[in-house]
This record gives C-alpha cells, structure tokens and sequence, in this order.
C-alpha cells in the first residue's frame, strides 16, 4: 500500500528499485525484484547488485491480530528481516530509512512525541519496537519514521479504504469507535514526505501524523461524507477491546512538531488527505474502465 506510491513519488528524480515477496508487481518507470526480507543471502545479493544509495524498509507484518496469533513469525519479519536490511544496507553506505508505528505506544494518554517511552502492548507493536532498536545497533545513517497511514492497494487487491467504501456505498450498517483516536495520512502524501527527507539526508527518529488526530468514527464519517454521502450509516459506539483479537491502544495519535520544527515541512489534515485519495480513486477506476 506505501511502496507503490513511494515509488511513484521518486520515480521522476531517482532511479528507483522496489521488491516484493509473493507477488509480482509492475511499477511503469521502475525496476523490481524479488526478495524475502528475512533471507540474508537474497537481500544481500539483490543489495549488492543494485548498489543502493537509499533503502526505504516497507516491508513487513501489519495484520495485528495475524502476528498476535504468530508471534514468532512477527519478529522474524518485522524485527529481524529489518536488522537484516539495515545491516546489509549499513556495510553498503546507504542511507536506512524504517518505517514504524504508532503501535509501539500503550494509547493510554495520546498525543505522542519523540520523547515519550514505547509501550506496546501488542505483538504488531513490539515486533515493530524491536526492529527499530534492532535498526539502531547496526545502521548509522538511520531514519526512523513513526506512523500510521491510509490508502489504496494496487488493484484486484483490497484493504480497509476499499472495504469501507464498499460497505458504505452498499448501504451496510456500520459501528465505529467514538473514542478510540489516531493521527493518519494519505499514502501518497506521506511518500511524498518520506521522498523529502531521504533527500535531505535526515536521521534520527521522527513521528509524522496527520495535523490533528480524529476518531475512528469521525474518520469513518469525513470518508461517508466524501464517498458516499446520504448511503450507509455510522454508528457512534464506546471504545472496548473485541474478544479473541489482538490488543488494541485506545488513544496513539502522534505529534508531528518536531519535523515541523526541524525541516520546516508542514503536515496534513486527515481531510486534506482523504480528497485526494478521492481524486486518485476516480483516475485509477478511469484507467480500468479504459483497458
């Protein structure tokens, strides 16, 4: 869902090499290969071909319940596939940029910066913890990115903005947490962000979040609102952990200021986002509906 569009954003000023595990994927204007992120001989032949002067480290685990239900397999991909990466990118002079999560906090206050102390409280988040302390024993020229996004998967697949839609437009009751928040951006304006500070050469840890955080409800609505106005109903429910699925935080909205304070590069709203996503949807079902 991210690396499509960060190739996309790079593709114009680089020369951009993207992998995937499973299944093939075609980028116009890119080279691709593949690659399983936690085989230490084929990301180091694939590395050493390319000869990168930037990793971006997408790759992972991001069904929270899926890694709650196979710990073991969570950190073999998200913890040590990344310190496999890193390390591997380190000993070729690249620059490593990790892309983490809002899920390495409790949610039990909100409002995260750089400084506040990672509690996670899942298997998603402690895996994805890991991978960044795994990242900082072995890289230098690290960039660590907190964040949590939305948006399109490249097309027959779907994810949560597809199935939302769907759900709303076909008219299907929905529930939603009133109380539950977080701070998400657009795919594409997060690679495009992203694209920037790999092109400055930025390290460190950097949380970077929508300009305000909203509930899952009111998420949930701003998308009815832009999608599918007067079709499917959103009901306002408590926040409350769901039975026989993984831990979730209630509140991991991140506080973006510290990017702000030291690039000067302004973060979005979550409206902002979701219009564009809305314009992106009509091009890519134009292009189907051409072929």
């Amino acid at each position: 869902m991210l690396g499509h569009c960060l190739m996309g954003s790079a593709r114009s000023r680089h020369e951009v090499w993207g992998s995937y595990h499973t299944h093939p994927v075609d980028i116009q204007g890119c080279s691709m290969f593949a690659v399983d992120v936690t085989d230490e001989t084929q990301v180091k032949a694939q590395f050493s071909t390319i000869q990168p002067d930037v990793v971006i480290h997408t790759a992972g685990l991001t069904d929270v319940d899926a890694c709650e239900r196979s710990p073991h397999k969570a950190e073999s991909i998200n913890s040590e596939g990344t310190k496999t990466a890193a390390k591997i990118a380190a000993d070729l002079g690249a620059h490593f940029v990790y892309i983490s999560s809002d899920y390495v906090f409790d949610g039990a206050k909100g409002n995260y910066s750089e400084q506040d102390p990672p509690r996670p409280v899942n298997h998603y988040g402690r895996s994805k913890l890991l991978g960044e302390e795994y990242a900082r024993q072995v890289c230098a020229r690290l960039l660590i990115v907190r964040t949590t996004m939305f948006g399109l998967k490249i097309p027959p697949q779907a994810g949560m903005m597809e199935g939302l839609v769907d759900a709303l437009r076909g008219g299907k009751p929905l529930t939603r947490f009133v109380d539950q928040y977080f701070t998400p951006l657009y795919t594409r304006q997060l690679s495009d962000l992203i694209i920037r500070f790999a092109e400055l050469g930025a390290t460190g840890l950097f949380h970077l979040g929508a300009l305000e955080k909203v509930s899952r409800f009111e998420f949930a609505r701003q998308v009815a609102e832009i999608f599918a106005p007067a079709c499917g109903e959103i009901c306002p429910v408590p926040f409350r952990q769901i039975e026989g699925l993984a831990t979730r935080p209630r509140d991991t909205s991140l506080v973006s200021r510290l990017i702000v304070d030291r690039t000067g590069i302004q973060v979005p709203r979550v409206g902002a986002g979701l219009l564009q996503l809305k314009q992106d949807w009509d091009v890519m079902n134009e292009r189907v509906v051409a072929v």
